[in-house]
């Protein structure tokens, strides 16, 4: 099996460098862009790019020197899924629905905001609670023909309509009506009117049209809010509301996303399949472990990349991939974490770190009688050493965290930039600022963790870090083990017989700072886990939550987070870390990994030249 996914690639260059080479020879002819009428469904098109080989003789005055086109190898896991926007989960989904379908907004992992893509630009009316789009009229629905009558070798990009906000409109109602399903529907319960549909048993048309979206027309989106909320923009930037083509839809259901596939005589794109993003599939060239992709000629916002195709393998091991990639048959790869201390002594600056969004933390017990003391938690959180915890149990696979706001969503921090991290000196002194002043004499303290190994290990090095920096008597630190379901459950705030402290993690669902801060911590809008009573961090919070400006929802977070765990801070809970991935990268490569979300395949830049040159060695 490793012997043929290594052979592979030598084949899959020379596809992918023909198909990119006819659409560079192809670039360079003008291409008539003007929407014709007909929808998604129906037989009116208008061929408005042809790619083909040039085979006449040059005129000798004016020479044509087709560009060497870009070509990118990435693998995916897996094998090819279904391309619905609205079903985007497995990374292998995001990836896909990134880049072959428009989004409302996009995420900027450069600078962590959002910017536009099918919407121009946005504004808010003067109660927070209505957002109006204005949409592009020159991003298309487009299909790939498999070829063109008279010619075998040439392609066909075939413009359907301009992407329109009806299918923005159509996309949410999908999810609304639970259509599609996802387990990410209720981010949209933002929106006025989806949670009711989505909780009736057999949405009507008339529900679905209930629901506070609406196509003022075609490039003017129109969304009223169950209540203002800044953070909504950052939603936009999801899978959830890449549009999807309503008349397709209505014609085939669910089979549309099912556009590639196995269609009895070998894997090809048949013509249902449409899409709207900065890359198309290429015809002719799909095969049950190999996806092609090239630029689409019809996208018109300039990509910050220059790759011009993309051969995209599907394996099912991590260690067939990096196997690959030092073959050079891939550009970037994941790294297994068996590799890991191999390839980082030999060649560190091959290595990216790609941060997941789960922020792993301990939670205090604001009634408890040890920890309803400030000091106390202070002390508590200051005396971990989180970096020896992500080195022992993780291989050092993580990041050291000391606020609650991961890295790559909208409004972070730098990690340690703000908050109190490992500092035994400054554990001490608030121990000692305490009413107990020594730790020996705090009560039996119960700290309660899963019922996982691994659990177990992390509490039992937290109980010898608190004895080793505090004093703290190792007998009067009682670990709990639990099933995880009893461990959420003892947790809740009404909750009896709650612990003094425990251990959870947060997943967010979007990449925004309030789905941390907000949705974890604030005292009314979370489940407020600890019993903590509000101050004046949550007020920050809440205005940070209708705020539409960045840079004012920026510094409203920046000053809740240092109320919540700098010196002086309260300290809700002990932020401990997050997990990371490595990847591999080549040196003709330049790549920013995005830890939320698809990979933004239209950002990275190639060195052709190197990659050719060091492929030949």
């Amino acid at each position: 099996m490793k012997r043929t996914c290594r052979q592979q690639p030598r084949w899959l260059w020379a596809g992918a460098r023909l198909l990119a080479a006819l659409l560079a020879l192809a670039a360079c002819r003008p291409a008539d862009t003007t929407p014709q009428p007909g929808g998604v469904g129906g037989i009116v098109t208008r061929i408005v790019e042809q790619i083909t080989f040039v085979t006449s003789t040059p005129d000798p005055a004016q020479p044509t020197v087709p560009q060497e086109p870009v070509v990118l190898d990435v693998s995916l896991s897996g094998t090819l899924p279904d391309l619905d926007p609205g079903r985007a989960e497995s990374d292998a989904q995001l990836d896909l629905a990134q880049n072959l379908f428009a989004g409302l907004t996009n995420f900027n992992p450069d600078t962590n905001v959002i910017e536009p893509e099918l919407a121009r630009s946005w504004e808010t009316d003067a109660s927070g609670r209505t957002w109006t789009f204005n949409l592009r009229d020159d991003i298309f629905w487009q299909r790939t023909g498999n070829s063109l009558p008279g010619s075998e070798e040439a392609v066909a990009v075939e413009a359907v309509r301009p992407v329109t906000a009806d299918d923005v409109v159509f996309a949410v109602q999908r999810l609304c009506a639970r259509e599609v399903e996802t387990p990410l529907a209720f981010t949209l319960f933002l929106i006025d009117g989806c949670e009711r549909v989505f909780t009736t048993l057999e949405p009507t048309e008339a529900d679905r049209n209930s629901i506070a979206i609406r196509a003022v027309d075609p490039v003017t989106l129109e969304i009223t809010l169950t209540q203002p909320a800044g953070y909504f923009l950052t939603l936009t930037s999801m899978p959830l509301f890449q549009p999807v083509p309503r008349e397709l839809v209505d014609e085939m259901g669910n089979e549309w996303r099912n556009a590639i596939g196995d269609f009895g005589g070998g894997w090809q794109t048949p013509e249902n399949l449409v899409t709207s993003g900065p890359f198309l599939v290429a015809p002719l060239t799909t095969t049950s472990q190999l996806l092609v992709l090239h630029r689409n000629p019809l996208w018109p916002l300039e990509p910050p990349g220059n790759v011009d195709a993309i051969n995209v393998v599907f394996l099912e091991e991590e260690q067939d991939a990096y196997e690959m990639w030092q073959d050079r048959g891939l550009d970037i790869a994941p790294l297994p974490t068996a590799e890991r201390d191999a390839l980082a002594a030999r060649t560190p600056e091959k290595m990216r770190v790609i941060p997941d969004e789960v922020l792993f933390y301990l939670g205090f017990n604001f009634d408890s009688q040890v920890f309803r003391e400030p000091e106390v938690r202070r002390a508590f959180s200051a005396a971990i050493d989180r970096q020896r915890i992500i080195d022992e149990l993780y291989d050092g696979s993580g990041l050291v965290m000391r606020h609650a706001t991961v890295p790559g969503v909208v409004a972070t921090i730098p990690v340690g930039e703000v908050g109190v991290g490992y500092s035994p000196d400054y554990a001490a002194e608030q121990m000692a600022a305490s009413t107990f002043r020594t730790c020996r004499l705090l009560p039996t303290i119960t700290l309660r963790v899963s019922s996982a190994d691994l659990s177990l290990r992390q509490a039992e090095m937290l109980r010898d870090m608190w004895v080793e920096e505090l004093g703290c008597l190792k007998e009067g630190i009682n670990i709990e083990q639990v099933q995880f379901g009893a461990l959420l459950a003892g947790t809740r705030p009404d909750a009896t017989g709650r612990p003094d402290m425990w251990e959870l993690a947060w997943a967010p669902t979007f990449p925004d700072a309030h789905n941390l801060l907000g949705d974890l911590l604030q005292c009314q809008d979370s489940e407020n886990r600890q019993n903590r009573q509000c101050s004046e961090a949550d007020t920050l919070l809440q205005r940070a939550a209708t705020a539409v400006d960045p840079t004012e929802r920026a510094a409203l977070y920046r000053q809740a987070e240092s109320l919540f765990f700098s010196e002086t801070g309260v300290f809700p809970i002990a932020p401990l870390y997050i997990r990371a991935r490595a990847w591999v990268v080549h040196d003709w490569v330049g790549f920013t990994p995005i830890a939320f979300g698809g990979q933004q395949w239209d950002r990275i830049t190639l060195d052709a030249t190197l990659k050719e040159l060091e492929r030949s060695r």
